[in-house]
């Protein structure tokens, strides 16, 4: 909608203003293909349906599955942030974490992605069984307040949400960097929101300085960004304030500015030598595995998941919820 609104704002001609509708999931190719609605048929719609439905039944039961295994093996989480525990570690020799507990934050995080892509597997599905009612339609057809050439426009976007969009959540296990990661791994429907909102705006604040500290700058912007919204959404679902996830995104906003000035100039030929790609994911496996605690731990210690099975409940033992008056202790 804030993009929508910039666009409109700044539009000279009224024909450049275009429905909201139209501006709705950036993250989406440019499709090569021309007259789309008269390629597809009801039968590749069907086709693209109960595959859909085939992908969102596994997703289902797996999430299911590591519900059920996360919820029966809650570790024992530490005392402290994980920032400060970090410190501890460096100055002190306590352990941050366990191994244990590392891959119990590993697990958790593969099931939040297989929690949030789940919707939009379903969306996808209901996107492909509106846009079947729409092909059967007579062109001259109007729903509702929608007009014929507003249909067009529908039809045509539900045509690219199906076949040139990416998902929002590309593996983001088999990324080899951060920007591949951030940029076009996890969770794209605010990606284009981010560099709306903060990566251009503090970039061009420095148009008179290098291109690549003007791009430093706009990263560690959207980076801040993002944290601050996580911090906001942690205080809003738990009634607390934890600086886990502030930690965690501006850490990853400092390792892409340090990995780009580093790795940026390689040539693609070097890029693509199988080596060197799994050098890359081992490396960026390290990161994330690093971090990670910081991403997971404000959802794991509370009482209670975000995320609900249909088959399974449980009550979180309170004993392992964060004590705010601990916070600062080293």
């Amino acid at each position: 909608m804030m993009i929508w609104l910039k666009k409109c704002l700044y539009a000279e001609k009224e024909k450049q203003i275009v429905p909201f509708y139209l501006t709705m999931f950036y993250w989406r190719k440019f499709s090569e293909k021309t007259n789309k609605s008269q390629e597809i048929s009801i039968k590749d719609i069907n086709i693209y349906i109960i595959q859909r439905i085939i992908i969102l039944l596994f997703k289902w039961i797996l999430f299911e599955i590591l519900y059920r295994w996360l919820t029966n093996n809650i570790p024992e989480i530490p005392e402290g942030i994980y920032p400060v525990r970090i410190f501890n570690w460096i100055t002190k020799g306590i352990p941050a974490l366990t191994t244990f507990l590392l891959f119990y934050y590993a697990v958790t995080t593969f099931f939040v992605t297989i929690m949030l892509s789940l919707g939009y597997d379903l969306f996808l599905i209901i996107n492909g069984i509106f846009l079947r009612y729409l092909i059967t339609l007579k062109d001259e057809k109007s729903i509702l307040f929608f007009e014929k050439q507003h249909m067009k426009h529908i039809k045509e976007w539900c045509i690219s949400m199906m076949y040139d969009t990416n998902h929002m959540f590309r593996y983001p296990y088999l990324s080899t960097s951060p920007r591949d990661l951030w940029s076009f791994r996890w969770q794209l429907f605010l990606n284009e929101s981010f560099k709306e909102l903060a990566y251009l705006p503090a970039r061009n604040l420095f148009i008179n300085r290098s291109k690549n500290f003007r791009d430093a700058i706009g990263v560690l912007a959207a980076f801040t960004m993002s944290a601050i919204l996580h911090e906001y959404l942690i205080f809003v679902l738990f009634n607390k304030f934890s600086f886990d996830n502030f930690f965690f995104f501006t850490s990853h906003g400092i390792i892409l500015v340090i990995w780009e000035s580093i790795f940026g100039s390689i040539k693609e030929n070097e890029e693509r030598s199988f080596k060197r790609i799994f050098l890359r994911w081992s490396m960026m496996m390290m990161i994330i595995l690093f971090t990670l605690p910081g991403f997971v731990e404000p959802f794991v210690r509370h009482p209670r998941w975000v995320a609900s099975s249909v088959f399974s409940s449980y009550t979180r033992d309170p004993s392992l919820n964060f004590n705010f008056s601990k916070f600062f202790k080293l």
